[in-house]
């Protein structure tokens, strides 16, 4: 025992030394032996009380409350040490609920107050509960640094959970320049500072200068604000996405969401900036560290519960199910819906938001009735009840003014979840678009090899198309009053078209598959009909096709299309058949309504093999009744016997 007291009074270093090695190995009754003889030893120093206090955190089930008055002490004989405020952080997190959250936020005010940027703390800070009383007093203890740069740009972000967009933008003004690895971080907060304030000329710019520093992002603040309105399949694109392609990633996650084409910048961003300060003002969580918050236990029976009380949310509002089959059925759709409630839980809780902020942030504000929340989806309305008990939720209801569904029967069910998934899982723009966009679209083989042109002609004229691939890439895009052509692979891609009639606009957003032609491969481009007695060439039929598809009666039609891929005989001719057919199109057969008749006109043809032969017809005036019609055509390539159709188009004769 002597050998050891001249030890500890000799080798302090060479004691604190071991109790370190030992606590690294989870040796926690030896390192506690030795830490608790260093703090005898040395009471009033606060490296023994630290690290006894650090002995006690890591003991399994208890030890945390021994753990907070070792680091009290340590605090008490060293004030100005920020490093036993950090570890009784810690155990404010770790012991949670509203206990737990208290002396973390005390720990971290007092933080701020001896070092503003001190390791993750403010990544910390932010995890809790941010009323504005707290987001005040924060800004009182780092306002003592001055000019110290993560002073600065820590107020700045308070300033904007307070709504004070030109004082954030003001403290912010003073980091010139900002550290490269935290510059994309500063660019978003000026950018949501000035989206905010509606200086959105500003906004785009400071946003730009955020994504030109995104490969050096390392606090993921641009992924950060995006997450929770984020595709599944787009947190997995991010997850593989290099430092060095970063702003390409956010290029392709912005663009497919622009809700205006016929404009130079991204609307949605700015929309996107806007909500989201509303939203951590008003849906924040309000207990963070609930169990059912940070743990997974905790969130795995979160997410159970969510189902229960959905399913009884979804039979209150469809009525009592009485049969068997329909209660089977009713708990087998139930539990196909909760993935994207537990999806909206899981974004709510890494945003730090209750998930009716989710919600608002993805579909933007709701229309209010008697507390319910109503939004309009592309399959139906919906009806939500939100909670505030606890961390708040939402769930399934009923029109306030209507009474539960007649019926009940599992189609309604599956109608209310499929409605349900729709809106967890989307995102769009509240920006109003009350004109309805038409258009024709029209497919030939390209000028460059291994391409489809495609064409369009909207109503109204002014238009704006683009064409986005599955990451969300923009394949091509082009706007302009008339005929839109673009060029592209063949393949699948998501379609974009707006239309603007004296400031009034129009969207279609709609999946478009473009064909693949070539000449080795028999095909039929589109088929383009004109008003008028002679055919001329691709671009100019194109040019000259109306927007709306309505074609004067009594005039004669011309038709252009091209062939490709056909094959010739040993001469080098090919011989093919062609048909033209135009069906009517009505709901009850002709013998009860009267009108128009089909016609049908086929010709067998021969001419020298090429790759892209060209098709023409004139239909003479008077052969269309008035009356709407399906147009197609069919090509037999009579040397092989294949044949192949285009997609019919719809017209109508007046």
């Amino acid at each position: 025992m002597l050998a050891l007291v001249a030890q500890l009074l000799a080798g302090g270093d060479t004691l604190s030394a071991r109790a370190e090695s030992l606590l690294a190995q989870g040796k926690l009754p030896e390192a506690r032996r030795i830490a608790e003889q260093l703090v005898r030893a040395h009471p009033h120093e606060a490296a023994p009380h630290l690290l006894l206090g650090r002995v006690w955190y890591a003991w399994p089930v208890i030890g945390r409350y021994t753990a907070l008055a070792q680091f009290d002490s340590a605090a008490r004989v060293a004030p100005l040490d920020p490093e036993p405020l950090y570890w009784r952080m810690k155990v404010g997190l770790f012991l949670g609920l509203d206990e737990g959250e208290a002396i973390a936020r005390k720990a971290l005010l007092r933080l701020f107050e001896l070092d503003p940027d001190y390791r993750d703390t403010w990544a910390l800070f932010r995890s809790l509960y941010l009323s504005d009383d707290v987001c005040r007093r924060a800004d009182t203890a780092l306002a003592r640094h001055g000019a110290a740069p993560a002073s600065l740009a820590h107020r700045a972000e308070l300033a904007l959970r307070l709504g004070e967009w030109t004082r954030a933008d003001s403290l912010l003004e003073r980091l010139r320049p900002p550290r490269t690895d935290v510059a994309a971080q500063l660019y978003v907060i000026r950018a949501l500072a000035a989206f905010g304030g509606g200086q959105d000329a500003a906004g785009y710019a400071w946003y730009d200068s955020a994504l030109a520093s995104a490969d050096r992002d390392s606090a993921g603040a641009l992924w950060r604000d995006v997450e929770p309105i984020a595709s599944p399949a787009e947190v997995a694109r991010y997850d593989s996405t290099p430092p060095e392609q970063r702003r390409q990633f956010f290029e392709r996650f912005w663009s497919p969401r622009d809700p205006d084409l016929l404009t130079l910048q991204n609307e949605r961003i700015a929309e996107h900036y806007r909500r989201l300060a509303y939203v951590r003002r008003q849906f924040p969580l309000t207990h963070p560290l609930a169990w059912s918050i940070r743990s997974p236990i905790g969130r795995s029976l979160a997410a159970s519960y969510a189902r229960e009380a959905q399913q009884d949310s979804i039979a209150a509002a469809l009525g009592p199910l009485t049969e068997p089959a329909e209660r089977a059925e009713v708990s087998r759709r139930s539990r196909a819906m909760p993935g994207s409630i537990e999806t909206l839980g899981s974004a709510a809780s890494r945003a730090g938001l209750r998930p009716q902020g989710i919600v608002w942030l993805r579909q933007g504000p709701p229309e209010i009735y008697d507390g319910l929340w109503f939004y309009q989806t592309p399959l139906g309305q919906v009806w939500l009840a939100v909670f505030d008990q606890g961390n708040g939720g939402v769930a399934p209801s009923s029109a306030p003014d209507f009474p539960p569904l007649g019926g009940r029967s599992p189609m309604h069910q599956r109608l209310v979840v499929e409605r349900m998934v729709w809106l967890f899982q989307h995102d769009r723009t509240a920006l109003p678009a009350p004109l309805e966009a038409r258009a024709w679209y029209a497919f030939f083989m390209g000028h460059v090899p291994g391409t489809t042109a495609v064409y369009a002609k909207a109503i109204p004229e002014t238009a704006a198309a683009a064409l986005w691939d599955d990451s969300g890439a923009e394949a091509a895009r082009t706007n302009g009053v008339g005929l839109l052509s673009l060029m592209v692979p063949p393949g699948t891609y998501r379609f974009g078209l707006d239309v603007d009639s004296a400031g009034v606009l129009g969207r279609a957003r709609q999946e478009l598959g473009v064909p693949a032609f070539s000449e080795t491969a028999l095909a039929l481009s589109s088929l383009v009909l004109v008003p008028g007695d002679s055919v001329g060439d691709q671009e100019g039929m194109l040019a000259a096709m109306p927007a709306d598809l309505v074609y004067p009666a009594g005039r004669p039609l011309a038709a252009y299309a091209e062939i490709y891929g056909l094959r010739g005989d040993a001469t080098g001719r090919a011989r093919y058949r062609v048909e033209y057919t135009f069906a009517p199109l009505r709901a009850l057969p002709r013998r009860l309504l009267g009108g128009s008749h089909e016609v049908r006109l086929a010709f067998t043809r021969e001419a020298p093999a090429r790759g892209v032969m060209p098709e023409r017809l004139v239909l003479e005036a008077g052969r269309l009744e008035p009356g709407r019609y399906r147009v197609s055509v069919a090509v037999t390539d009579l040397a092989t016997d294949v044949k192949t159709t285009t997609v019919a188009l719809d017209i109508a004769v007046h």
